[in-house]
């Protein structure tokens, strides 16, 4: 029997590599600088590049193990593909001036590589807690998650942000980053292996509950699950959900000054308080993973539908009183429950459709990023239109936040449509 480490050695890996490949949802904050180079519009495409190439890495690495490549290969791939789109984007487009460098180097091989590990990590690490797959999700997502916020400070406080106040130019910092994802997902492809048929979970302690049991509902292939109304029906809510966590993030900043106006004079704290979004987005994760295993799927599909709706009154009542609290509380909630979201995609992909599939089956589940950004763009167009028709930004984040809580409400009813499957 070959000698395996304790799981959660394997957990601990999974969200170090995860916190590497989460970098490339930091484009936001890499991008800063380089709006004195390229226009923010011709940037801003970057992100949806990035969002289009990590789909199809999570779906060609599905693919991979399905033909019984080893995973520690396909990490090792990820991992030079990011190098690689680091380089490319922070050298080429340095030396050249052209922006394609950057859709090409961040933008497709970074994505690619992301998406490739991303899916290796949450199939083989959760493969070795399949009685708590709600938990484990939430901790390896976790990782993805704060990745932005936690590298986003390091870089941003070291980049040059050519303001004249020196600093770290931003193709080195680049360098840096690539060779850091590099080394640190080789490593976690020399640890992370799949358990093998000697492996069995630990049984539950006495007297303790838990509905989400070692087996899952069904093992379906990929063909059989799209032709599953429970799966359309899942990735309309995430869709749903999706866009109205995207929506308050890319608002977070304005709708902040809106809201409470003195903000504008302080950045630290303005940053801090929409931060909270990020570091909340982590422990949402967990927190809703773990609520998952203990209450079950619908319990918690509907509870992050409550919390959204929720964070919406609060920051509307921000916006009308001008209160800090309030519009604190409602950001703390929107990290809880977007965290929960992707979460929630995770452990109800393995415990609806099966973990023999889980590889091939996750890629489709999370395609759902692509119609919530453009879902999100509809959103930010919905805000400007208001505006340029006449209505204060204040009246116009209302109206939307209004929308956000509408679009959350029809989420939650879909969520009772979901109906667990009878075996045959």
């Amino acid at each position: 029997m070959k000698k395996t480490l304790p799981r959660s050695v394997y957990a601990v890996f999974g969200v170090l590599v995860l916190l590497f490949a989460g970098l490339v949802y930091a484009w936001t904050t890499f991008s800063k600088p380089l709006t004195n180079i390229w226009t923010q519009g011709a940037l801003t495409w970057t992100s949806t590049i990035v969002m289009i190439a990590f789909c199809i890495g999570g779906l060609i690495s599905g693919r991979m193990q399905k033909r019984g490549i080893n995973q520690k290969l396909i990490l090792v791939i990820g991992a030079i593909l990011m190098l690689i789109g680091f380089v490319v984007s922070g050298f080429g487009g340095n030396a050249t001036g052209s922006i394609l460098f950057i859709y090409i180097g961040f933008g497709g091989l970074a994505g690619l590589g992301a998406g490739l590990a991303y899916n290796v990590i949450l199939s083989v690490a959760s493969a070795w807690f399949p009685d708590k797959q709600g938990l484990i999700s939430g901790i390896l997502l976790m990782g993805f998650g704060i990745s932005s916020f936690l590298m986003g400070l390091l870089y941003a406080a070291n980049v040059d942000q050519m303001d004249g106040k020196g600093g770290i130019p931003w193709y080195i910092c680049f360098l840096g980053i690539g060779i850091g994802c590099f080394v640190f997902i080789t490593i976690g492809a020399l640890v992370e292996k799949k358990p093998g048929p000697e492996f069995v979970a630990p049984a539950p302690k006495p007297g303790k509950k838990n509905k989400n049991t070692t087996e899952p509902f069904e093992e379906v292939t990929t063909a059989q699950m799209v032709r599953k109304a429970n799966f359309w029906l899942m990735f309309t809510w995430a869709t749903i959900t999706t866009i109205a966590g995207f929506a308050v993030v890319f608002l977070g900043t304005p709708i902040a000054v809106a809201a409470v106006p003195h903000l504008n004079n302080s950045a630290s704290l303005l940053a801090v308080i929409v931060g909270l979004i990020s570091i909340f987005n982590g422990v949402g994760r967990i927190f809703f993973g773990g609520v998952f295993d203990k209450a079950g799927y619908k319990v918690t599909l509907l509870g992050i539908c409550i919390f959204f709706i929720a964070s919406m009154g609060l920051i509307i009542l921000a916006m009308v009183t001008g209160s800090m609290l309030f519009l604190v509380i409602g950001y703390i909630l929107t990290g809880l429950a977007f965290g929960g979201v992707t979460t929630s995609q995770s452990a109800y992909c393995n415990k609806f459709f099966g973990a023999e599939h889980y590889a091939q089956n996750l890629p489709i589940m999370i395609l759902v990023i692509l119609p919530a950004s453009f879902g999100t763009k509809l959103v930010q167009a919905v805000q400007s239109g208001l505006e340029g028709g006449g209505m204060s930004n204040t009246g116009a984040y209302i109206v939307v936040l209004c929308g956000v809580a509408a679009i959350c409400l029809i989420a939650g009813i879909v969520a009772l449509f979901i109906k667990k499957p009878v075996k045959s």
